[in-house]
């Protein structure tokens, strides 16, 4: 129940990074190879949450298994539901986990797994040295000073066969021993220590979120595959009278403007295309056909809204932009800031990812006698997947 971490619900059913506690944990087992199945044990009036919960949050390897169980009053008593849900073999290597102790590591698991089946032991239970000083304290005064060379923190996962800790939690039971963990249940020495390599800490109360949530977006980020992709996008309009010039989503005063099936604005033309190209999506003569009269006229800048919608559908966030206009006038220096700004607003960009310049064609073709502009942009796009 997690009743030292206050709140209206059991801890293990709280947010950390918007997912359950239990979704962290449980997916991070479910991870690691050598595991076929895990059961949660969780309150009795919870298990219908806890399964629709796990099958809507965690992503699992084929063919394993996630169930829930009512747990009981003690520990143990759930650990022995727990274990009876398995319909685990005699032989087979159980391991016992803590639901709030969503940051252990894979290779610590295995660590676990391979101590407790190579070691000749009961089983085998994951920790760290003691390192803080130890004191005795008597009616608020400190006593002697505990050797701490030989303490170990034990924390879980904690591994042992399928027969022998049903076996030792029935002892336990007709005994009417209760105990705080499942190593406490065999002999003094029977059981292998291994050094946990990574932090993994258990959520208690509120204070631990903070260190918790920072470990889990680390991992996060570093299970996280970034795939980049680059566009490059080229457009091209012939001038003439009685058209406005459009360009960059801006209305540039002069005496010709460009001439197309839209307002031919080269600018955003060039950007959709090179972000069509980066996310594998075709180009724009594909999504908006000249033959169709739905884009006659239409505004450039809803059709980049459009393309940036598709490109984000594919799962990809939009990087930078950089954009060259090739046109011998007018001078476009004026309206360099407020095409970068606009062009930023549609793109999702920061104003320091947008760049916008032109350059003339030094007189030569027919760019260069002012028959038409062109415009050439390269984008980057990026998507995190797992």
């Amino acid at each position: 129940m997690g009743r030292r971490f206050g709140g209206d619900r059991p801890k293990q059913f709280s947010l950390l990074l918007d997912r359950p506690v239990l979704a962290w944990t449980v997916e991070l087992l479910a991870s690691v190879p050598i595991v076929d199945r895990v059961v949660v044990a969780t309150p009795a009036g919870s298990v219908h949450k806890t399964q629709q919960m796990l099958m809507e949050e965690v992503a699992t390897r084929p063919g394993v298994a996630l169930t829930a169980v009512a747990g009981g009053r003690r520990r143990q008593d759930s650990v022995a539901a727990a274990l009876a849900a398995t319909a685990a073999a005699p032989s087979d290597w159980v391991a016992v986990h803590d639901g709030a102790r969503p940051c252990l590591s894979a290779t610590d698991l295995e660590a676990v797994l391979r101590a407790a089946a190579e070691g000749g032991r009961a089983g085998a239970v994951l920790g760290r040295p003691v390192s803080d000083t130890l004191k005795t304290v008597t009616e608020g005064r400190l006593g002697a000073t505990v050797d701490r060379a030989t303490l170990f923190r034990a924390e879980t996962p904690q591994v042992f066969r399928a027969a022998e800790l049903a076996a030792a939690l029935g002892r336990a039971a007709e005994q009417e021993v209760e105990v705080s963990d499942e190593s406490s249940l065999f002999e003094p020495g029977s059981v292998a220590a291994v050094l946990a390599s990574r932090p993994n800490p258990k959520l208690t109360d509120p204070s631990d979120r903070a260190t918790i949530e920072a470990l889990l977006r680390s991992r996060r980020e570093a299970d996280e595959v970034v795939e980049k992709a680059v566009g490059h996008g080229y457009d091209v309009h012939r001038l003439r009278p009685g058209r406005p010039l459009i360009l960059g989503g801006q209305r540039i005063p002069h005496e010709l403007g460009l001439d197309g099936h839209s307002d031919a604005d080269v600018v955003l033309h060039a950007i959709g295309d090179a972000l069509l190209g980066a996310a594998g999506l075709g180009d724009l003569g594909v999504h908006f056909p000249p033959s169709d009269n739905a884009w006659r006229g239409a505004d450039s800048s809803d059709l980049l809204r459009r393309i940036v919608g598709l490109v984000q559908e594919n799962g990809f966030e939009v990087k930078n932009c950089d954009v060259t206009l090739i046109a011998e006038r007018p001078r476009m220096a004026p309206y360099r800031a407020a095409i970068e700004d606009h062009v930023a607003r549609l793109l999702g960009l920061d104003a320091g990812r947008m760049n916008f310049k032109a350059t003339t064609h030094e007189g030569l073709g027919p760019l260069g006698r002012g028959e038409g502009m062109a415009a050439e942009a390269v984008v980057l796009i990026e998507r995190r997947r797992r």
